[in-house]
């Protein structure tokens, strides 16, 4: 696709310091998404990020975010989901936006389903800064898996990438997560340290993926089930929503699983959580727990990769 510059050229062109005002993220890997946006916030030090999914945020409030600049304020990165949700003015107000440059951000459109492709799209294509973040080829795979987790500072054996590559080789965010996954877990795999359920839920309602890994293996090793676990996982997010949609707590009525430490940081917990993200982490919790009762399925890899999941934000995408 000739308006399409890969991501390995998008970030050899950040790098040099060659940053456009207006980016499309075309393909549905979101672990290749996530690391250019990683990228453009590197180099864009001083300026604020705002993340806006259509269908939860509304379109005006975006274009108010575009329009409103003073002398004061640095410079945005705004980031914007779900784009198809975009009605049909709003669609022409955008291209016409890119076209003319009349912004002075750096916006950045993404688009997972990439295979659904119309006259907004191609105007995007044609406007933006296109980046191909679809999944490699497989023979493109080892290389990637190299490349990223040299990035991410994770020692692995090369010969062991093709393993995953064969067994989570899907798309990138899939390898990349249990790579991440395997390497936190052998890290703590001697931790002698004795935790608490509620330690547990404090790590994961902070989003520190490391401390809950660590957490949860020693809970296992100590005689607590996966279930039980769950169990606590989900009278927090519970908990959590209830505070976050009614602002009221009576996700804690006669909750035993919250004591009164989690309590207390349960409004610093959903500051760091959407709507969107405690509904499918609700969803995910109940699934999961069913599955685990009904069919035979390797519980530790599942409960690992939602820990994984809830802390680098995958359910607000």
């Amino acid at each position: 696709m000739k308006n399409l510059i890969s991501l390995g050229q998008a970030i050899k062109n950040l790098r040099m310091n060659n940053i456009s005002n207006s980016y499309f993220l075309y393909g549905n890997d979101i672990y290749m998404q996530d690391f250019f946006i990683n990228q453009v916030k590197k180099v864009s030090t001083e300026s604020h990020t705002y993340l806006y999914h259509l269908g939860y945020d509304s379109q005006e409030n975006l274009f108010n975010e575009i329009s409103n600049t003073s002398l004061f304020d640095s410079q945005k990165t705004i980031i914007i989901k779900n784009i198809n949700k975009f009605s049909t003015k709003a669609k022409n107000e955008i291209i016409e936006i890119i076209s003319k440059n009349e912004h002075s951000h750096c916006l950045i459109f993404i688009k997972n389903n990439f295979d659904n492709k119309n006259k907004f799209i191609n105007s995007l294509l044609k406007s933006a800064t296109s980046v191909d973040t679809r999944t490699p080829f497989e023979n493109q795979m080892y290389d990637w898996i190299k490349f990223f987790s040299k990035q991410e500072n994770i020692q692995i054996n090369e010969n062991e990438i093709p393993k995953y590559i064969e067994h989570f080789g899907s798309n990138i965010s899939n390898v990349m997560n249990y790579i991440k996954i395997d390497s936190i877990s052998k890290s703590n795999s001697s931790t002698n340290r004795t935790y608490h359920l509620w330690n547990f839920q404090d790590s994961i309602g902070k989003k520190d993926l490391t401390k809950s890994i660590e957490i949860y293996i020693s809970l296992l090793s100590n005689g607590n089930s996966v279930n039980l676990i769950l169990i606590y996982l989900f009278n927090l997010y519970k908990a959590m929503y209830f505070k976050k949609i009614y602002d009221n707590e009576s996700g804690l009525n006669f909750n035993y699983t919250i004591n009164k430490i989690i309590k207390s940081k349960i409004p610093l917990y959903i500051k760091k959580t959407s709507k969107k993200e405690l509904e499918c982490i609700l969803v995910e919790i109940n699934e999961l727990d069913f599955s685990s009762k009904t069919i035979s399925i390797n519980l530790d890899n599942r409960m690992k990769c939602l820990i994984n999941n809830i802390c680098t934000g995958y359910y607000d995408r």
